[in-house]
């Protein structure tokens, strides 16, 4: 499996071993480190990852990426300054080769955290999420001795270690904690006996779904993104309860926003200003008489199950989707093929052909594209065009996004100054109305296939095999 970036690079956060930003896909290049009896040794992989496993996460900060691999390993690459790339092994002679002056990491290193709670060395993580200036990563680990094993307990425990800074609390750690050592751990988060089933960041707030269906959350809490019980506080420097009226499964951080999704219904909570039109959930995903035991409105906030308005818009899928994301001011919801294609009412049509006119002007409009249903800001083209082929796979970034259609070709739209959306762009750095198609390099040849795509601040990833 190997990896292919593009787009914004100023702190080596593509991990192509440079420092300058990209339009066109670029390898990725990773450090390998191996251990024996005698003194370690690392040598440089450019190739694909280090084992068989495959890349199921690509989690980007405002400039350090990290990678979530399926056997558990996690690859951090750009500004590391803080630590927010996290611990790694490397030799003096390599690292200082591979990193600039700036401790910038032009390549991606596999994070292991010595934890001393359990005495374990931890290689192998669950989840992983970034804030702009900071990770979070989730890990089972050995029970602490100060939480026992009794009767059916099982032996291990989530716990979530964090790691770069926290203007705004957003690695969880307290009110008045000084910088953390990478790799300090949220003190008792999750709860005792809970585990942790999804995490998402935004710029400066994070969210936990948890075993039990509970939702938690930490950092900027101003905008109501930490629901409206938390809103007053304006941080949250630990995490707090984040009330949904349902059983939640997923979570996706916009910059300002939270949107909790479960069983079909989900929730979006941000700011009541509404200036990109968040809150306005599209009729055909709005909730309706009987859904939840109250008249839904587009929009409309509601009470039911005898539960605390949580202070966020409302609203159910009806169809079979893959999941819900969010860009900085935009919410998408993919029906991928064989899920179960979006039907839009007569409503959602004319939408839908309003959009093809007016999208730049009415950037408040939700419309089907393909088989995405999505919402929000649009003056840069960030919601998918008209004309987009059905996707198998949907990414969305910061104010851009990545399909990979049926056919195998990726397509690229919305705001795209950094070569993000590759090199053709309008003269304010766009691709609005239409997309782009991103061309894997001809070294690759014609076996290579595009299985995956990631996008984050700026940045687009295409994962090949």
């Amino acid at each position: 499996m190997r990896l292919f970036a593009f787009g914004s690079n100023g702190s080596g956060q593509l991990g192509i071993g440079h420092e300058e930003d990209v339009s066109t896909p670029t390898q990725c290049l990773f450090e390998q480190t191996e251990t024996s009896q005698g003194p370690q040794m690392t040598t440089i992989q450019n190739t694909n990852l280090a084992d068989e496993s495959e890349i199921i996460t690509i989690a980007a900060g405002g400039n350090h990426t990290l990678l979530l691999t399926t056997s558990g390993s996690i690859y951090a690459a750009g500004c590391n300054a803080d630590g927010r790339c996290g611990p790694h092994r490397t030799t003096k002679k390599l690292k200082e080769h591979e990193s600039d002056k700036n401790g910038n990491i032009l390549r991606f290193r596999r994070m292991i955290i010595s934890d001393a709670a359990s005495d374990t060395e931890i290689l192998k993580f669950k989840h992983v999420s970034a804030t702009w200036e900071g990770t979070i990563a989730v890990a089972s680990v050995p029970r602490s001795s100060n939480n026992v094993d009794h009767g059916d307990t099982p032996n291990t425990e989530d716990r979530v270690f964090v790691f770069g800074s926290s203007p705004k609390g957003e690695l969880g750690l307290g009110q008045n904690t000084t910088a953390p050592v990478p790799g300090t751990c949220i003190s008792s988060f999750p709860p005792t006996d809970l585990r942790i089933i999804a995490l998402a960041s935004g710029m400066a707030h994070s969210a936990a779904v948890l075993s039990n269906g509970d939702v938690y959350g930490w950092g900027a809490a101003r905008k109501g993104q930490l629901g409206r019980e938390n809103r007053d506080d304006k941080i949250a420097y630990s995490p707090v309860r984040i009330r949904v009226p349902f059983f939640a499964e997923a979570v996706a951080c916009g910059r300002e926003f939270t949107v909790v999704s479960g069983r079909g219904r989900f929730v979006v909570l941000g700011d009541r200003g509404n200036r990109w039109g968040i809150l306005n959930i599209p009729e055909s995903l709005s909730l309706r008489a009987g859904d939840d035991g109250d008249l839904g409105g587009y929009g409309e906030h509601l009470q039911d199950d005898g539960q605390e308005d949580c202070g966020g818009c409302r609203g159910t899928i009806p169809y079979g989707y893959t999941g819900i994301a969010a860009s900085w001011h935009g919410v998408y919801v993919h029906a991928a093929p064989g899920l179960g294609r979006v039907e839009p009412s007569t409503s959602n049509e004319a939408l839908s052909t309003a959009s093809r006119s007016d999208a730049q002007t009415n950037p408040d409009s939700g419309f089907v594209g393909g088989s995405i249903v999505a919402w929000g800001r649009n003056d840069r083209g960030q919601l998918p065009p008209p004309d987009l082929p059905t996707p198998a796979k949907l990414a969305v970034g910061s104010e851009h996004a990545l399909a990979l259609l049926q056919d195998g070709r990726v397509a690229a739209f919305g705001w795209g100054e950094h070569g993000n959306c590759g090199p053709d762009t309008d003269s304010q750095g766009n691709v609005s109305g239409t997309y782009n198609v991103a061309s894997l390099p001809e070294a690759v040849g014609a076996d290579g296939k595009v299985v995956g795509v990631g996008a984050g601040c700026a940045t687009s990833w295409m994962i090949v095999t």
